[in-house]
């Protein structure tokens, strides 16, 4: 098998907010990260390619902030009564950047994970 991924993945337990439109405020559970995206579990359905603002909690030192991404979702699909789906990042702010890169160099690596943003 040919390996598509182009980014490491990091497991994540954390609550992801997300914004599929602008009236709606949703929460997901963070499954898996990468550079590229993240894939999350919501008791809510998500619609294939609708567009999302993300906010990630990450621990900077002793306090906590907010990482503001926009994406889209990549694929969704039902799991035992829950929707799993992947959102491709398309931006992260730039002010954003460093505290994002500095939590994925946080996490520690699992390479067996398949990269659900390929819907693998």
């Amino acid at each position: 098998m040919v390996e598509k991924r182009s980014e490491g993945r990091f497991k994540i337990n954390q609550l992801i907010g997300y914004f599929p439109s602008r009236e709606e405020y949703l929460w997901a559970e963070g499954i898996d990260i990468s550079r590229n995206g993240v894939h999350c579990r919501s008791s809510s359905p998500v619609d294939p390619l609708t567009n999302v603002f993300v906010m990630l909690e990450v621990k900077v030192g002793e306090e906590k902030r907010l990482v503001r991404c926009e994406g889209y979702v990549a694929h969704s699909r039902m799991v035992d009564g829950k929707c799993e789906f992947g959102i491709k990042f398309q931006h992260i702010s730039s002010e954003d950047m460093p505290l994002f890169e500095n939590f994925l160099a946080s996490l520690g690596s699992d390479e067996e994970s398949p990269d659900p943003l390929l819907g693998e």
